[in-house]
């Protein structure tokens, strides 16, 4: 479905009908408790009103790393607030606090991320202390981000459906072709976004296509990354190539700061090489 942008008008009225959906943060609280299974995340559980230290859900997911499936702990803190109300830097700062120790006063595992979701938005100062320790990250998200997840989810909106006769005509041109084209087609064979799970276990995952193309007795392979060539290595399921670190370096994907930017990459095969390129 092709979304049509909001106004700022728009997304401010929806931003204050969500305040005043909950009648207090605890109902906040229990909302997004659905709204992050509806995002994806698994084992989302709301955590006592009294005495929760700052964090109010928790919630995890899988990704990937070389040794197979890597599961993140997510810490939500929630801020019923509205929308002239912006959360300060020292609210951050209370949040990665309060997430170092458990209530016993264990060191929690390190394997975890911070999440501060808010139906109002953040000061520069408070998005800044976010960023500024990237061993302790804080993702934020503020109110217009929550419109726009319901919106893509369809969580609490309605649509009435408008016809576009050039967006009908249109898919026929940007269609993917029936077959594979051969070697010496100049056209890309299959776009796969390279995600910020990818990057974070530092592999690059193969699609299908290619995969099926590989010779199934070769354990390396030479990979041309956006004009760069280098031989990679895939793992034994056959599902990725290791060895891409440097590159994501290179192209922006991983930061020095050790921040995750995902990228849209166009595949195909030519003379035996496989060529990836960044859109």
């Amino acid at each position: 479905m092709n979304l049509l942008e909001l106004t700022e008008e728009e997304t401010d009225k929806y931003i204050d009908e969500l305040y005043s959906c909950f009648p207090t943060g605890r109902e906040f609280e229990i909302f997004l408790s659905s709204f992050l299974e509806a995002l994806g995340f698994e084992e989302v559980v709301t955590t006592q009103y009294v005495g929760d230290k700052g964090i109010d859900l928790t919630c995890v997911k899988s990704g990937l790393d070389l040794n197979g499936t890597d599961t993140l702990n997510y810490y939500v803190q929630a801020k019923r607030y509205a929308r002239n109300n912006k959360v300060q830097p020292k609210e951050v700062r209370d949040l990665k606090g309060t997430t170092k120790r458990d209530k016993n006063g264990k060191i929690l595992n390190n394997n975890y991320v911070n999440v501060f979701i808010t139906t109002s938005s953040f000061t520069p100062a408070a998005l800044s202390e976010a960023r500024d320790n990237p061993n302790m990250p804080v993702i934020t998200i503020d109110g217009t981000q929550l419109i726009q997840y319901c919106i893509e989810k369809g969580i609490g909106f309605n649509y009435k459906p408008v016809f576009s006769k050039n967006q009908i005509l249109s898919i026929s041109e940007t269609a993917a072709p029936i077959n594979i084209p051969s070697e010496s087609d100049e056209k890309y064979w299959v776009e796969r976004e390279i995600t910020k799970n990818d990057i974070r276990a530092k592999i690059l995952v193969i699609p299908q296509v290619i995969k099926n193309e590989l010779n199934v007795i070769d354990n390396k392979f030479i990979v041309v990354f956006n004009g760069i060539e280098k031989k990679l290595n895939i793992d034994k399921g056959r599902r990725y190539f290791g060895g891409i670190t440097d590159l994501y370096k290179k192209f922006g994907l991983l930061s020095n700061d050790g921040a995750f930017v995902s990228k849209k990459a166009q595949w195909k095969m030519s003379n035996g090489k496989i060529i990836i390129d960044l859109l």
